[in-house]
């Protein structure tokens, strides 16, 4: 039927109209409280149009590159992730790294709004930043493999005109970080890999209220009585209250699963003082039937985080956890246990290195190179030697492989900026990462050249911010160090000296390997895989991975297992001992 005006149906087809208003009008409100944790946030991503120049551009000054009528029309155009070290450090000379500064300019628009806070987020800028706001000084860095945070509430405009200046710099000859390239280290070549020259990881604005959780704020974790029956939770919060008066809120944790069903709550009333920060410590208890994160199942669960005042939330984050729990070899077992049922260790280690723009990944390279990992067939992964992107670590979790993530490599200065700034960054690297169920060990330094009594004062904090680190996760040097939990040897018979044939029952020996591979020249070929005096084919290079992998498959039972070394060729500016600038570790890919 159709209705017309004046028909005995309109005052129907208006009680219907109105009812559907109504259930429009409801269906937003319960989706706006269900994702509620979300409209407390807000995530701008500032990867896009930014200028740039460097000290490769010869002809260009950088006086007052801050100022707002700088002219930057010449500069290049890019986005982040950029590096301009580019294919330097793969050439391997002895020292051609890029050193200088390279500048990057953006204009970004921000609608400011009263009561709300403003912060940089930069992932990696390397080795040093220097930040300006519209012509202000807002923040330095030092130390570009980890993240840091700049609240710009007092410097941001309203509107489109807000002027990001960003000095990315790294002189030669670094000794106040842990992180150098190897052609300035103090034994060339041995700090191994090139550095970043740039924002070579993503940048993002986030607005937040004024009492909110803190970068990396929330700590996750279960103990070792975790099992399928049950499991607790242990949950710290960092929160801190930006008014100028004492603040009560409720802090609420729930705990959900991948269905996005709530499955624990618990929460609490705090008061946090005016400017303070403080951490709130809660327990999720016995939480029934656990679904257990494991390699064929890496299961993870969700703990929401919210901070509510007058029944309103203020602030909230998510992240994501797999309960799990670890065990390495004692004097009786030999095996590492995952959820107390053995797996065999299988793994590969990574630099993060892409050929032509070095660690400047997108997320779909990095995507891809886990991606990678799992279709080789391993099922563990070792950052080399130095703090991956972020991203790896979510990827890592979800596809179910286990982490082995580094810190450093081969040393020290010794002098109190280095110690600082090595404790400073070594907090930041666990904070990013406690909460990862794939981390099976905290790697403090490869070849490690720390002092015991320093190694252990890095270990001692390390605990402090993960208890379940040495009773779980142990922590490690590799191939050389004292003060950490194990010092994991390497194996590299068949390429320095040693019998291959012996890999096995040398294995059993040393449990876990931390790295075994060979040399290659690319190209080179000889008639037999073993040609007798010709170490450096591309056949002796399989013949050596083959038959280290079969010895190691024969005696999996008895040992925890081993990490191949090398997934992908990477920079390695210095490295020119013995020849080795002309050769190729053997990597899987180039």
């Amino acid at each position: 039927m159709i209705l017309r005006p004046g028909n005995k149906y309109d005052n129907t087809v208006l009680n219907v109209k109105k009812w559907l208003l109504c259930c429009v009008m409801l269906l937003a409100c319960i989706t706006a409280f269900a994702s509620g944790h979300n409209e407390t946030r807000k995530y701008i991503s500032l990867n896009e149009n930014w200028k740039r120049a460097s000290g490769k551009d010869s002809s260009f000054s950088f006086t007052n590159a801050e100022k707002k009528n700088f002219d930057d029309k010449d500069w290049h155009t890019v986005n982040v992730p950029d590096n301009v070290n580019t294919y330097e450090g793969v050439q391997r000379l002895k020292h051609n790294d890029f050193h200088g500064d390279a500048w990057y300019r953006k204009i970004f628009s921000c609608a400011v709004e009263k009561g709300k806070r403003y912060f940089l987020f930069f992932e990696g800028v390397g080795s040093y930043a220097t930040v300006w706001l519209n012509e202000k000084l807002v923040g330095k860095h030092a130390g570009g493999r980890t993240s840091f945070t700049l609240d710009i509430t007092d410097f941001v405009k309203n509107g489109n005109e807000n002027l990001l200046t960003v000095k990315a710099s790294q002189p030669a000859f670094i000794q106040d970080l842990p992180w150098v390239c190897g052609g300035c280290s103090d034994e060339v070549g041995f700090s191994e890999g090139s550095q970043p020259t740039g924002i070579f990881r993503p940048v993002t604005l986030i607005v937040t209220n004024q009492i909110k959780v803190m970068p990396f704020g929330v700590h996750i974790w279960n103990d070792s009585t975790a099992n399928e029956k049950s499991a607790s939770l242990f949950i710290d919060t960092e929160i801190k209250n930006f008014k100028q008066q004492q603040q009560t809120v409720t802090v609420q944790q729930q705990l959900k699963d991948a269905a996005n069903k709530i499955v624990f709550t618990v929460e609490q009333s705090i008061n946090i003082p005016a400017g303070s920060g403080i951490t709130v410590h809660q327990t999720i208890k016995n939480v029934k039937n656990v679904t257990l994160w494991n390699l064929q199942n890496p299961y993870l669960y969700h703990v929401v985080t919210t901070i509510s005042q007058h029944n309103n939330i203020v602030d909230a984050v998510s992240n994501d956890f797999g309960i799990r729990t670890i065990s390495w070899p004692n004097a009786a077992r030999k095996q590492f246990l995952l959820n107390g049922q053995p797996v065999f260790i299988n793994g590969t280690a990574e630099y993060e290195h892409l050929l032509g723009k070095s660690h400047a990944f997108s997320s779909e390279e990095i995507k891809a190179r886990i991606a990678q990992v799992k279709a080789a067939g391993f099922n563990a992964f070792r950052d080399a030697h130095q703090p991956h992107n972020l991203l790896y670590g979510k990827l890592i979790n979800k596809n179910g492989l286990l982490w082995w993530p580094q810190f450093a490599a081969h040393i020290w200065f010794d002098t109190p900026v280095f110690w600082n700034n090595f404790i400073r960054l070594l907090k930041d690297w666990i904070k990013e990462r406690r909460n990862d169920p794939s981390v099976i060990l905290w790697g403090l330094e490869n070849e490690s050249t720390l002092p015991e009594d320093f190694a252990r004062q890095c270990s001692g904090i390390i605990r402090s911010l993960d208890p379940t680190a040495s009773s779980q996760r142990k922590i490690t040097t590799c191939n050389g160090g004292t003060g950490a939990d194990w010092n994991v040897p390497q194996n590299w018979s068949g390429t320095y000296g040693g019998d291959t044939a012996k890999y096995g029952e040398e294995l059993k020996q040393e449990i876990l390997v931390g790295e075994y591979g060979a040399w290659r020249s690319i190209g080179a070929h000889a008639e037999t895989d073993t040609a007798k005096g010709i170490k450096l084919t591309e056949n002796y290079m399989c013949s050596l991975l083959e038959t280290k992998l079969r010895l190691a498959e024969s005696v999996k039972d008895e040992v925890a297992g081993h990490y191949n070394w090398l997934l992908y060729s990477h920079d390695n500016p210095g490295r020119v001992q013995s020849g080795e600038s002309m050769r190729d570790i053997a990597a899987l890919a180039r």
